[in-house]
This record gives structure tokens, sequence and C-alpha cells, in this order.
């Protein structure tokens, strides 16, 4: 991916980086197991909430991750790389299963690119991916 490199070396620079382990999809059988790298906080808690959250069982046992998120979006993509033509790129690698974020901090890319992974991969294995939830009531009711 053209920009890897520019976000890999920008988030050597940085001095905390968050690392959230999670799985991407409810059902065991399906689901991904996602890690994101990124150096904004907020990012971190926003894929926290978003992803499914591993047991102390299962993140011992995580192991590595079916796709990776790099997420430097606080540092421009270069403009001037053949390919690019602007400060921004979010870049999805199917074959490598990575993402790589650069020139926004928009943290609603991250899911977009999980979801857009998702509708690639899932009707490969017969099954319809969708974007939908449900929240339950006190009483197990469904709204």
């Amino acid at each position: 991916m053209t920009n890897r490199e520019r976000a890999v070396d920008y988030l050597n620079t940085r001095e905390r980086l968050y690392v959230i382990d999670a799985f991407g999809g409810a059902d065991p059988k399906y689901r991904l197991k996602v890690r994101v790298i990124t150096s904004r906080a907020y990012h971190a808690l926003f894929m926290h909430n978003m992803l499914i959250r591993p047991t102390e069982d299962e993140l011992m046992d995580f192991g590595d991750p079916d796709f990776t998120i790099l997420n430097a979006g606080e540092f421009p993509a270069n403009r001037y790389t053949e390919g690019m033509t602007s400060s921004t790129s979010v870049s999805l690698s199917f074959a490598q299963r990575e993402m790589v974020i650069l020139g926004t901090q928009y943290a609603g890319e991250m899911k977009k690119g999980l979801f857009t992974l998702f509708n690639y991969l899932m009707p490969k294995q017969g099954v319809l991916s969708m974007h939908a939830s449900a929240n339950e009531g006190k009483d197990g009711d469904v709204r």
C-alpha cells in the first residue's frame, strides 16, 4: 500500500500508542480478530465500543489478527506521491488484510473499513453481512 510506510513511520514517532484487540462480527463462526493501532485515545475508545471485546481467555489466545487497522490520521498523506490527489488517504488491502488511514481524524473510517471487509468476505462464505443492531430491554423485549 502506498501510504503504509508513511503511517508506520509516523506511529513509530509517537510517545504513546493505543492498541485494541477485539472481534468483528457477533457469530464466533464468522467473526474476525481485529487489531487497531492508533495514536489517538478517542479512536481506540471508539473501536473498543464498536467491536466485541474478548474475554480474558480469548485475549490470551488471540494470536495474530485477521485484520489490522493502522490509524495515523493525524499525519497527512503525501499528495505528491503517485496516485495521491489529496492529503487524505484511506487504503484497504484485502490481500494484506490491512487498512491504513492518513490525513483524517474521522473515527468512522475504521468502522466503514470493517463493513467493507465483511461485505466482501462474508458472501464468499455464503453469508449475507448486515449493518444492523437491536437493543434488548429489561424484560427481554427487543426494540
